[in-house]
């Protein structure tokens, strides 16, 4: 058995026993690339993923390699950007890792790639609608729209198509653009009277990469050009990304024969990232910004940055700037300093308010003893806020919704963090009251 059938059994083997989302996160980007003497030299995209597979899930990836091989192995875990220095056989497959070059006339963002993209619960599918457009582009969903909140990872993800796209076939004519560009490009090729070469630029790409369509929703003339581009590339079998902030059938002012066509093809949804997803996308900021963060520390703001990918980058840059005038080599005591207090202005009486109004309730309902289902899920994450925006103890807590003891209040939080690593309406309920408080 040749080392990459070896090691797509070993892969196959570890996706029946783990979460679909750690499978697509820790290993399916790995690859085997030296096993000699019952040592195994396995790749990874970066540190970070390295780290982790070694110290959570090696004795997962022995016991898979060693049911294919029959024989003890010991594993070693490298980045992929290092193997080009490792000696190796003739024999044993080379694996070399590149990032792809900015070029201004594609639009690509160097970093937007799959090797620097965490994939989790919230963008599995979409993930891997992806990988099946870049293996057939033109062929397998098209065209392919991409929908979701702002800072989920869209535009990342379908930078992410092009960039593969090109590393298969540096010849194709990708480009991306914001919808907003291709609008006002339009009315100076009117205003200048060069049409025709606009129109050219456009319909003659094999691949268009088109962010927020929602932006040409009410501009008569935008869509109908978009329209007819759209119609030149797809019937001539050329891939069309699109992203947008809702789904196609929700955008309004979206002339309907357009919504036809962008529903043609596959749509999907990416919610807000759960906690693992949120673990690892700090992990790989941390790394990315060179700085140091225990295990504890990086579990806390995973389980207290709910919101989107966007806005935990900005914390963890907020961080670092933080650690950097304080001379700190660690940004665990600012972290945990920040933590530590209750925020100012902020009363626990207001945030019973704020609950209340947001689920359309008395407080007096929301503090009550009733068990209608809609008023205890609001109980719970009022109580959820009130231990986590306040730092308020169990039992003052549990003075404040009625009188409940400290087990229930217990009880509240913890179904509400697993709510939160599991339920994209729940992630999106607490956000819009943390948005109000």
């Amino acid at each position: 058995m040749d080392i990459d059938r070896l090691w797509k059994n070993t892969q196959e083997e570890l996706k029946v026993v783990m979460a679909p989302a750690v499978f697509q996160t820790f290993v399916a980007k790995t690859q085997l690339v030296v096993l000699r003497d019952n040592h195994a030299t396995i790749a990874c995209p970066n540190a970070y993923l390295a780290e982790t597979n070694l110290k959570r899930y090696y004795s997962l990836f022995k016991n898979a390699l060693d049911n294919q091989t029959k024989e003890n192995n010991t594993l070693e875990f490298i980045v992929q950007e290092i193997i080009k220095e490792t000696p190796v056989s003739n024999n044993t497959p080379l694996l070399e890792y590149s990032a792809p070059k900015s070029n201004q006339n594609n639009g690509l963002h160097p970093k937007y790639t799959l090797e620097n993209l965490v994939v989790g619960n919230s963008n599995n599918f979409a993930f891997a609608a992806a990988q099946a457009i870049i293996a057939n582009p033109g062929l397998a969903y098209n065209p392919f729209f991409i929908w979701g909140g702002v800072g989920v990872g869209k535009t990342h993800l379908m930078q992410a198509i092009g960039h593969e796209l090109l590393k298969k076939n540096p010849q194709l004519k990708v480009k991306y653009f914001p919808a907003e560009t291709f609008g006002n490009e339009l009315i100076s090729a009117l205003k200048s009277k060069n049409i025709n070469p606009f129109k050219e630029k456009y319909r003659n790409l094999d691949c268009i990469l088109v962010d927020d369509i929602q932006f040409i929703a009410g501009k008569e003339y935008i869509q109908e050009e978009f329209f007819h581009t759209f119609n030149a590339l797809h019937m001539s079998g050329k891939q069309v990304v699109l992203t947008s902030d809702r789904k196609p059938s929700d955008i309004d002012r979206l002339e309907d024969r357009l919504v036809s066509r962008f529903m043609g093809g596959l749509t999907v949804d990416i919610q807000l990232p759960d906690y693992e997803m949120r673990l690892a996308i700090i992990n790989q900021k941390i790394e990315e910004k060179h700085l140091k963060i225990t295990p504890q520390a990086a579990s806390y703001l995973a389980e207290h940055l709910t919101s989107n990918i966007r806005d935990i980058e900005g914390k963890l840059q907020e961080l670092a700037i933080g650690a950097m005038s304080q001379q700190k080599e660690t940004i665990d005591n600012i972290v945990f300093d920040n933590s530590s207090s209750p925020k100012k202005d902020l009363s626990p009486r207001h945030i019973i308010s704020i609950c209340a109004k947001h689920f359309n309730i008395r407080t007096g309902d929301l503090c009550g003893n009733s068990r209608k289902k809609e008023l205890v899920t609001a109980r719970h994450i009022t109580a959820y806020l009130l231990l986590n925006e306040t730092n308020l103890p169990l039992k003052e807590v549990g003075y404040l919704l009625g009188g409940k003891d400290h087990t229930s209040i217990m009880h509240a939080r913890d179904k509400i963090n697993i709510e939160l690593s599991t339920n994209p309406q729940i992630q999106q309920v607490i956000n819009q009251i943390k948005s109000s408080l």
